[in-house]
């Protein structure tokens, strides 16, 4: 990350002293796009192939928007894309501030910097402070040191998923009896249909193949108005609880859920 003295130009208008220059590689923005992390409209290819396009941190109080020019050391650059929310802020807000991401041709044309890197550390859980501190005093003059570890949210994330996932069989086991009720309440309806059906020369096996055709239609419907269904509450659910309330929340729909 580097501080740069800058122009943004917004409708012609307001301006800002320092923005936020930082360096991605192609698989760093290729990451963004899979995680969901940029808005509608956002291009990376955009960003590859040119020296002059690069993407803004925002949230919901973000005055650019994709097509605004940026000027840095006498040279213009386009926002090609948007992030939704700041992944450098601990509560992923802008605060004004400007918070650019450029590919590594572009932020080394605008710096002159080439010799720069990012070095992560993953340690065990057991890691003693003491150790901590020596590693920390590795680290040369220049660089930044941070740690990182309070942000480890994995327990709560798989304590919650195992409680969703019991709830969810709990809501499985529930439809699975409610169909078989019905089904069998559906088949001691008609019985005197079936003797009928028996008497005139239809055998069991045909009389076994019309019930489960029966069972696959209510199980062909059921799956699809449930799906339908359930897409949009949790569209809705998802953005009543996260988006709304920590501003960096990206809504995913995966096909292989289905």
């Amino acid at each position: 990350m580097l501080d740069q003295n800058g122009l943004w130009i917004h409708n012609g208008a307001s301006t800002m002293e320092t923005i936020d220059l930082i360096s991605y590689d192609d698989f760093d923005l290729d990451a963004l796009g899979r995680d969901g992390a940029l808005r509608d409209g956002a291009s990376l290819e955009k960003l590859k192939n040119g020296n002059s396009g690069v993407l803004a941190a925002s949230d919901a109080t973000s005055p650019w928007k994709i097509g605004d020019e940026v000027e840095i050391n006498g040279r213009k650059l386009t926002i090609v894309g948007l992030l939704k929310y700041d992944p450098f802020s601990a509560d992923g807000l802008t605060h004004g501030k400007l918070t650019l991401i450029a590919q590594n041709a572009t932020f080394t044309a605008l710096t002159g910097i080439r010799d720069y890197s990012m070095v992560l550390l993953q340690t065990d859980s057991h890691l003693s402070e003491q150790s901590l501190a020596q590693i920390e005093q590795l680290v040369p003059e220049g660089c930044t040191f941070t740690d990182q570890r309070d942000r480890k949210t994995s327990g709560t994330y798989l304590a919650f998923v195992f409680c969703v996932y019991v709830f969810l069989g709990v809501i499985l086991l529930v439809s699975a009896l409610n169909i078989i009720n019905c089904l069998s309440m559906s088949v001691s309806a008609r019985i005197r249909q079936y003797g009928t059906m028996r008497a005139v020369g239809m055998d069991d096996n045909q009389l076994g193949r019309m019930v489960l055709a029966e069972a696959m239609t209510y199980a062909v419907l059921g799956c699809g108005a449930g799906c339908l269904l359930g897409i949009a509450l949790n569209r809705l659910v998802f953005d009543m609880l996260i988006a709304s309330r920590t501003r960096n929340g990206a809504f995913r729909f995966s096909q292989s859920v289905l």
